[in-house]
């Protein structure tokens, strides 16, 4: 006879945890404890995971690889690509200016353009034909010369007897017979034309650049997210200005560095004195080492005169030198392109050292660039925090 316990009905609820009792009994209210839960294959680092792990580093490092092989196969393009752009922001302030004047943008830089090559045509204009003449005059007192290394009364006979001048230009020009100098020849030539090569380049991406630099910003600064494109906007033209400040100051410098050449030489009575005054002011545009060259030339062509007029030539460019260094460019470089002067040595001499003359002219704008990314971006998130 069954008890009251066995007979009465389960009213328990389907959420109701059955009593200890209850856990061995069978039913549809019943539930099994699993007991304790073994470790699962998840749970641990199985040897799959290592090798795919191992995989994806080994991967990244070869695409990181290849990407900088690629990126140094193309070094010189991009700094060409760079330099067009730097040149293109410089020359902007000028299209912008006719543009308030009432000009549209595809004919102000029609006319920049048309002026920037006018003005380079009339620098070879007046440096070619004194070149040409010095050569002409080279080449009628070469046999006197010659005479004069041959006569051991004579300066030039002593440095020959004693350094052999003549017997190593012979030994020279026997070994262009066998295709040695030839080889020289022929490397010198593919430099220059390598070098008009890139001036050209340069030239063409720069008109290309100034002509749709609107819309390369537009494109640029939709990379930056919405909520930031203000901001980053007012970032990229406040860069752009100061790109442009550098490229003018530099300009103004150059200038200043031909002027000081021609009344120097207009004093001192050296032939040439425009030439090579403007020769001065297109060297000097390169940075560090430009105006260097310049004195050095300045310097050869004034011992023609004398070597009083050689001497006084030589003082003139190593004061100017330091004028320039320590006083007329950071000055200058800070009105244009506010950065300070200590800052435009420093990147001057880094520039330089890393990519030489291109390095060294780029310095200062990326100066400019990472300063001002530094003090309006980086210092306040920094203060903020």
């Amino acid at each position: 006879m069954s008890t009251p316990e066995s007979t009465a009905p389960d009213t328990r609820e389907p959420s109701e945890p059955l009593a200890a009792g209850d856990r061995g009994s069978a039913g549809p209210w019943t539930s099994v404890d699993p007991g304790p839960v073994a470790p699962t294959d998840d749970d641990r680092w199985p040897t799959r995971r290592i090798f795919g792990a191992g995989f994806t580093a080994g991967s990244a490092v070869v695409m990181a690889y290849t990407l900088l092989r690629a990126i140094g196969g193309v070094a010189g393009e991009l700094i060409l690509i760079v330099l067009a752009l730097v040149f293109a922001l410089g020359l902007d302030p000028m299209v912008a200016w006719l543009g308030r004047h009432g000009w549209r943008r595809p004919w102000g830089v029609a006319a920049v353009t048309i002026g920037f090559l006018l003005i380079v045509v009339g620098v070879f204009a007046v440096i070619i034909p004194p070149i040409v003449t010095q050569v002409e005059q080279l080449s009628r007192a070469l046999p006197g010369l010659l005479q004069q290394l041959q006569d051991r009364s004579s300066t030039l006979g002593r440095l020959n007897a004693r350094y052999h001048l003549l017997d190593s230009l012979k030994a020279q020009f026997s070994a262009g017979a066998g295709g040695l100098p030839l080889n020289g020849v022929l490397n010198v030539g593919l430099a220059v034309f390598g070098t008009l090569t890139a001036a050209v380049t340069v030239l063409v991406l720069t008109v290309y650049f100034l002509a749709n630099l609107p819309a390369i910003r537009r494109i640029l600064y939709r990379m930056f997210p919405a909520s930031r494109r203000s901001r980053g906007r007012e970032l990229g033209d406040e860069i752009s200005t100061r790109v442009g400040g550098y490229v003018l100051g530099n300009l103004l410098t150059s200038a200043i560095a031909g002027l000081g050449t021609f009344l120097f030489l207009e004093i001192v009575r050296v032939p040439y004195a425009v030439a090579l005054g403007v020769l001065v002011a297109v060297l000097d545009l390169i940075p560090v080492v430009g105006s260097t060259i310049g004195g050095i030339l300045v310097t050869l062509v004034a011992l023609s005169i004398s070597t009083t007029v050689a001497i006084a030539s030589l003082v003139f460019y190593i004061a100017y030198r330091l004028l320039e260094d320590y006083l007329l460019v950071p000055r200058v470089m800070n009105r244009a392109v506010d950065v300070p002067p200590v800052l435009t040595i420093v990147a001057l001499i880094i520039g330089g050292a890393l990519l030489g003359v291109v390095g060294a002219f780029l310095a200062i704008p990326a100066a400019a660039a990472v300063q001002l990314i530094v003090t309006r971006v980086v210092w306040p998130r920094l203060d903020s925090s």
